[in-house]
């Protein structure tokens, strides 16, 4: 299967200090490969190899080191070496990932691309998109396609259409067939019913009209840059030496986690380099419904004489380690109940219904604290987070004064309280847009903005002059009938007619970024408004005006991009939910420390190990199962596959339980504590749930259990 693990043979190995000693010692070991299973000190080796690379002669101190890491999460061991050391030092060391150098080097080799009439007009500048844009402009070509009857049998939501469209293109780029033989692969693969063909067909002809459009109006998604760089960039000979003069060490950590492009562009270079070294983490390829391939990575290793293997882990306590023992052992290692009970805590009484098992998990967390565990120390994680569910538990625990850290990448930027505050006060300043926001919209947007004014009275004010669905103005305070205005505060009163008046005299030529960073700081923030003093709410407006910022730079260019449409678009497209290009599953997690409330997945990918884990949901496929996804395949689409071989009922089993071993062998490799079990009769939807998960939990126990009473 694709998914299987890469088995190294390893060269050598020895004892840890050993091993990290040999994987510095960049004058014996110039080229290197390292791998093992994560917490086994992979990366702790590599920054005392960078630390060597840096204080070594001056033969090479004036060389440049390049780290490259498949998203900037995983580069945080190396940002927290850098800050210790000497400025002079940390200025020869470049962390990049593949994406950032791949549109960095198209910039600035843009002449070179131009060269090649790729595009209709060559001499023009690039205009690269984020997710948000290229989900834009695939709604550009989608939606008269919809129109026409094409995609009648699909209900996704239009966002998720668009994103797997674009996913079809970026696993084209990274994987290295053409656009063009989508359709081709994925019906080649297809054993179900006979319609879905035609839907084969209807992707095929989609992605073909966005890249027409793309090459028509210079525009770059990320598809297009892969193979810009790959195709024209990289093996020209002038960029060559350019980025060979540009660095002379390479130290590559996560590979398993990148794409196969990368691999093969790190393969070509490697004999360039003056010193190697590649970091591959067993168990790994998390990423792989995103095109990650632990197989390709894994492959780099015959470029090198040299290889290492660590193996122990730094992170698990004795009790978790026996644990991963049994779970490699695909279970058939038997454990006593005493050790399965030390390392995954588990209530005596199960709670029935969801909200007890929150307060029961908030109860747990306050014990924790007031024991002396540290906030940062405990991870509260899902497959999936619903806002009802991260509300909850933020909300229980800053009853007991615990500060929570919520991380969410697949959250639509719109769903923050502040950002749709704002984003509803600035529809309400541009009529012209005639996007005029709903009753309820606008009764939240207020109540927010003013705290004091709460909803029941917001909606009073609100259908005095909008007893529709929607509302275009906010109303003057001396129209309001002497009943409403009597049962708000005057001072309230005020508040609400000082944002009506700073919301009618906007100009509606100014551009958006600078009329949301005017009413935050001129309004908002003043005393008695609802983000006064507020740094959350700092923090999410800045990814707003960013968010903002980065949509309109493709757009500016068209000759009817005024500052009234570009605002009117960027609305339009985020109310119709499309992701945010700030909420990445590389963003760093910011702010002070917190419990974490996360993903599974993402959680994974912070790379970062916790004393306790509580895992929700145990009963639910979310651990194991792939998402919906009818109009691509990642398995499918990937280099492993063999072209033309039908994907089954077996296969989708197979990854289910290849996926479970993996998600558990990561996690308990990050756990330094203990794992609490968190589950109810019923889950969040009122709903009795049995996934793999709880099954291998349950028989675990039931096993153990049986062992003793027989002896």
């Amino acid at each position: 299967m694709i998914y299987n693990s890469f088995v190294m043979n390893d060269i050598f190995s020895n004892t840890p200090n050993i091993l990290q000693e040999q994987t510095a010692d960049i004058t014996s070991y110039p080229h290197l490969f390292l791998s093992g299973p994560a917490s086994s000190g992979k990366t702790s080796a590599a920054m005392l190899r960078l630390q060597q690379i840096l204080t070594s002669d001056s033969e090479t101190s004036g060389s440049s080191t390049l780290v490259l890491v498949p998203q900037r999460s995983l580069a945080e061991p190396y940002r927290d070496f850098l800050r210790k050391v000497n400025l002079n030092a940390s200025q020869r060391v470049s962390i990049q990932t593949m994406s950032s150098i791949v549109r960095r080097m198209i910039a600035l080799f843009w002449p070179l691309i131009a060269s090649r009439q790729v595009f209709r007009h060559p001499f023009e500048p690039p205009r690269f998109l984020t997710l948000e844009t290229a989900q834009y402009y695939m709604a550009q070509i989608v939606d008269p396609l919809i129109d026409r009857g094409h995609f009648a049998t699909i209900t996704l939501t239009r966002n998720r259409l668009f994103s797997q469209l674009l996913d079809n293109l970026n696993k084209s780029a990274i994987v290295g067939f053409a656009h063009t033989e989508l359709a081709r692969r994925l019906k080649s693969a297809w054993t179900g019913d006979q319609s879905q063909l035609t839907v084969y067909d209807d992707v095929q002809l989609a992605v073909n009209a966005f890249r027409g459009f793309c090459l028509e109006h210079n525009l770059l998604d990320f598809s297009l840059q892969v193979e810009l760089f790959r195709d024209y960039v990289w093996p020209n000979a002038t960029f060559q030496k350019y980025f060979q003069n540009q660095y002379q060490h390479l130290i590559y950590d996560n590979a398993e986690e990148d794409p196969p492009y990368v691999h093969d562009i790190v393969a070509s270079w490697l004999k360039n380099l003056q010193s190697a070294l590649i970091i591959l983490d067993e168990g790994g390829g998390l990423r792989s419904f995103l095109g990650a391939d632990p197989t390709s990575a894994a492959k780099l290793a015959l470029h090198f004489k040299t290889r290492l293997h660590f193996e122990q882990n730094y992170v698990s306590p004795p009790d978790i380690e026996a644990l991963l023992g049994h779970v490699q052992a695909s279970q058939a290692q038997k454990l006593p109940l005493s050790t399965i009970s030390e390392a995954l805590i588990i209530s005596s009484k199960q709670p029935r219904f969801f909200p007890e098992l929150l307060q029961s998990i908030s109860d747990d967390i306050v014990e924790l604290i007031h024991n002396g565990t540290a906030v940062q120390e405990i991870a509260i994680l899902s497959p999936f987070l619903s806002d009802p569910l991260v509300f909850e538990l933020s909300r229980r625990l800053s009853k007991a004064g615990i500060t929570t850290q919520s991380l969410r990448p697949s959250l639509a930027l719109k769903s923050n309280p502040h950002i749709q505050t704002v984003l509803t006060l600035a529809a309400l300043a541009h009529p012209d847009w005639q996007k005029a926001p709903d009753l309820y919209q606008t009764q939240s947007a207020l109540s927010t903005a003013i705290p004091r004014l709460d909803p029941l009275r917001a909606r009073l004010i609100l259908e005095q002059i909008s007893p529709n669905k929607s509302v275009t103005a906010l109303p003057a305070i001396d129209t309001l009938p002497e009943e409403v205005a009597k049962r708000i505060p005057s001072d309230v009163l005020w508040q609400v007619e000082r944002l009506r008046l700073w919301l009618d005299t906007t100009d509606p030529a100014e551009p958006l970024d600078y009329l949301i960073s005017r009413l935050f700081s001129e309004l908002l923030t003043q005393p008695g408004y609802g983000f006064a003093e507020n740094h959350e709410a700092g923090e999410n407006i800045a990814r707003l005006i960013q968010s903002y910022q980065k949509f309109k730079r493709p757009l500016a260019a068209d000759q009817a991009a005024d500052a009234s449409y570009l605002g009117r678009e960027y609305y339009k497209t985020l109310s119709q939910g499309l992701l945010s290009a700030l909420y990445l599953p590389d963003e760093e997690i910011v702010g002070e420390p917190g419990v974490l409330i996360a993903p599974v997945m993402t959680f994974l990918m912070q790379n970062r190990a916790v004393r306790h884990q509580f895992w929700l949901n145990l009963g639910g496929k979310g651990w194991y199962e792939r998402l919906e996804q009818p109009l691509t395949h990642p398995y499918v689409l990937n280099r492993q596959w063999l072209p033309g071989k039908k994907w089954t009922t077996d296969d989708e089993l197979a990854l289910g339980r290849f996926n479970l071993e993996r998600t558990l062998l990561g996690l308990l490799r990050r756990c330094s504590g203990h794992v609490h079990l968190c589950t109810s009769d019923y889950n969040e939807s009122g709903i009795e749930e049995r996934g793999l998960l709880l099954t291998w939990a349950q028989n675990l126990f039931r096993s153990a259990i049986r062992e003793e009473q027989h002896d």
